[in-house]
């Protein structure tokens, strides 16, 4: 009787086991050190009280591998030269860089008119810009590391004014914009979307010229913004004030 009783026991034990056995914890992974799965989507507010939001919208971008598409709401507006609100995204092992251009582009078709319009009064212009591949905004490199300084962007664009559909009336322009990058702190913020421990201030130098009828004017821009591993962009201040991250969302990916 004590064998067969020890038998049972044996084979509820076995058995029990496999009924009862607890399963592996799923981890959810933590998003990239710059977020770039399609989904993940931020939300800021400006220092008017307005606000923006943009999502990652595509996973096979046309621009080629590791790139995705950024969507706004609403949408940029199309004179807007803010390198900061990219159209692609790419990431590589060491650099996270933005496309931007096209934003280049359309900076140069309305901001020449515009600097020329008093000159041409009544005379319809027309912007004809060399074609050319813009470099691609290196937002930053890894590893990120206080006062590390890089050349974000340097690229130069060509072009004509020319008045009244006229090919002998034609003026050439050029503009140059070069950008320089540093990461001057690393510290802890406190945003509206939460408190973060490790923040690197990152500031830009932006240096645009433009040599139209022999003569440079140049203009300079300066922006700092506050950037968190694996979250993002969570500040930005420039000249216009103060834009900060209130909300984010990423899709939740797990590995067993």
């Amino acid at each position: 009787m004590r064998l067969i009783s020890l038998m049972l026991c044996s084979i509820f034990i076995l058995f029990g086991c496999g009924a009862d056995e607890t399963p592996t914890p799923i981890a959810q992974q933590m998003p990239n050190y710059f977020p770039d799965t399609v989904g993940s989507r931020w939300v800021y507010r400006n220092a008017d009280g307005s606000e923006w939001s943009r999502e990652i919208t595509d996973g096979n971008s046309i621009h080629g591998e590791g790139s995705q598409v950024f969507t706004y709401t609403p949408p940029a507006p199309e004179t807007e030269f803010d390198y900061l609100k990219p159209d692609v995204l790419r990431v590589t092992e060491s650099q996270v860089l933005f496309v931007i251009g096209e934003k280049i582009d359309r900076y140069v078709q309305n901001e020449i008119p515009a600097s020329v319009a008093d000159e041409f009064v009544g005379l319809e212009l027309d912007i004809i810009v060399a074609p050319i591949t813009h470099p691609e905004f290196v937002f930053y490199q890894l590893p990120l590391t206080a006062n590390f300084q890089w050349d974000a962007f340097n690229t130069h664009v060509n072009g004509s004014i020319v008045l009244q559909n006229l090919v002998l009336l034609q003026f050439p322009f050029e503009v140059k914009v070069r950008v320089k990058g540093e990461v001057v702190a690393v510290d802890s913020l406190e945003t509206p979307a939460g408190n973060f421990e490790e923040t690197y201030q990152i500031e830009y130098q932006t240096e645009i010229t433009q040599l139209l009828f022999s003569e440079a004017e140049t203009t300079q821009q300066h922006q700092t913004v506050w950037f968190v591993p694996h979250v993002g962009i969570v500040k930005i201040e420039n000249e216009g004030g103060i834009t900060e991250l209130i909300a984010y969302t990423f899709p939740e990916t797990i590995e067993k």
